[in-house]
């Protein structure tokens, strides 16, 4: 099988292992998920005479910088990206819109890179009745906890991911919130689309990839980011709460691994 370098985080390493079990990919690829591992992935396959694939995952654009440190580490990053694009064998990107982000920010592009959204194994997949009315939260940072209720069930990610994932299907809405465009805009956030996942409708804001998805399926809503509109939303999907429920499925397609890998085969193109 093709070797997989990576951080340990829900939905990225754990995927591409799944799939690489699954699908059997050849065993001449090292793929390197992040532009930090996929460096190390690129500098083993050439000492090793084999191929190398850049999973690209975030894009660190000028937007989101607040002070000088965040410049440094966004122009770095771009550095990175810009040299791995140029010297690997294949580029997958999360999303579409990390090639905008290279052309606008960085004046370069990738030669025609895969698009892999974000997915999960199905054994992450979950449809049970909740019982806790609390919305949840997943993720080390809060990102939008100033507007979320107080009430808000927060999950930092750390504990065994079997727990993790019982602990967000007994709960009735997740929820995913960012102020301004960064890195959750060009990349796919992992925690709306594990809501899905295991079950929840969801609340979010319309500056991520996946809004449009839960836009067409009806399985949550998309708000703007203020505390008025989360309260609205809340009471509009309890207030109708099988409706959104059973739309929940409908999100599955488009986020689970044996649809997104079926059709990929490694450097082929």
């Amino acid at each position: 099988m093709a070797l997989i370098l990576g951080k340990k985080t829900v939905g990225r390493l754990e995927t591409l292992q799944y799939a690489n079990k699954k699908f059997k990919w050849r065993n001449d690829v090292i793929i390197g998920i992040g532009h930090q591992h996929a460096f190390w992935a690129w500098l083993l396959a050439r000492l090793t005479g084999r191929k190398c694939i850049y999973y690209c995952i975030d894009f660190y654009s000028p937007e989101i910088s607040d002070n000088l440190w965040d410049r440094i580490f966004i122009w770095a990053a771009m550095l990175m990206d810009m040299f791995l694009v140029k010297q690997v064998d294949e580029v997958w990107d999360i999303s579409k819109r990390i090639q905008a982000g290279r052309k606008r920010f960085g004046g370069y592009i990738a030669h025609i890179p895969e698009i892999v959204p974000l997915s999960y194994p199905p054994s992450y997949f979950n449809f049970v009745k909740p019982i806790w009315e609390n919305p949840v939260y997943v993720g080390l940072v809060p990102y939008g906890k100033e507007i979320m209720p107080k009430d808000t069930f927060y999950i930092d990610g750390k504990m065994p991911l079997q727990q993790m994932l019982n602990l967000i299907a007994r709960c009735k809405i997740g929820i995913s919130l960012w102020d301004k465009n960064g890195n959750n805009y060009y990349g796919d956030p992992g925690k709306t689309k594990l809501y899905s996942a295991c079950g929840l409708p969801v609340i979010m804001t319309d500056n991520t990839p996946y809004a449009d998805i839960i836009k067409r399926t009806g399985a949550g809503l998309v708000i703007s980011y203020n505390k008025n509109a989360v309260k609205w939303a809340i009471k509009k999907i309890l207030g109708n709460y099988a409706y959104y429920k059973k739309n929940v499925k409908k999100t599955w397609g488009y986020i689970n691994a044996d649809t997104i890998f079926k059709d990929i085969r490694l450097l082929e193109r």
